[in-house]
């Protein structure tokens, strides 16, 4: 089977939304959520949105209860079947249906890599304009360097992973960042804690 072949058998069985959170379990997802709490607990999230949730295992492991979005309808169900009172919203991140500064706390955890370099700054101004405290951005990092990140992301779904300098100038453009965390499992990942900069909202 070719790479090609296999990349789309990959990505065909991590739509399914059980099986996507599964695979965040087995990447360190658990891991992950610990280090978020670390942050969050120490910001005001009493409105909280999730961008990208999936399915909400995320919020799940937070012991959150964000506003859900997602441009897939299919995990979006099985949030809402699992937790009927859960919030959600079917919305593309680049054009959010909310006002300005609805939230205290926006949550953008493993998505930018799945948003081209024209969409990116489109999602960012949106996340810009309908967060009033702060963003909090985890993303896995593009290091050809490791073998073993290479080969994750030879299968991930994601095409567009990018390196540290790349995102700390593209969330740069919007907000102003406060505090980055990095750490190792099997990719690199960098957590930022930013402020929307007033130029970017205004």
């Amino acid at each position: 089977m070719t790479d090609s072949l296999l990349q789309r058998a990959a990505a065909a069985l991590v739509s399914r939304p059980w099986i996507y959170e599964l695979v965040q379990d087995l990447t360190g997802q658990a891991k992950t959520a610990e280090r978020l709490r670390s942050v969050i607990r120490k910001l005001p999230h009493e409105r909280m949105l999730d961008v990208g949730s999936a399915a909400g295992g995320l919020a799940g492991k937070l012991g959150a209860s964000p506003v859900c979005v997602d441009v897939d309808l299919e995990p979006l169900a099985a949030l809402k079947g699992r937790r009927s009172e859960s919030a959600c919203v079917a919305a593309d991140g680049a054009r959010l249906p909310f006002g300005p500064a609805s939230f205290d706390l926006t949550l953008c955890v493993a998505v930018c890599h799945h948003v081209d370099d024209l969409t990116l700054p489109e999602m960012l101004a949106e996340l810009a304009r309908v967060t009033s405290g702060r963003l909090v951005v985890l993303e896995p990092l593009r290091n050809d360097g490791r073998g073993v990140s290479r080969f994750l992301w030879r299968y991930d779904r994601g095409r567009h992973p990018r390196t540290r300098e790349e995102l700390v100038r593209r969330v740069g453009e919007r907000f102003r960042v406060e505090e980055t965390v990095e750490y190792r499992l099997y990719h690199d990942y960098w957590l930022c804690v930013a402020r929307p900069s007033r130029a970017a909202v205004s």
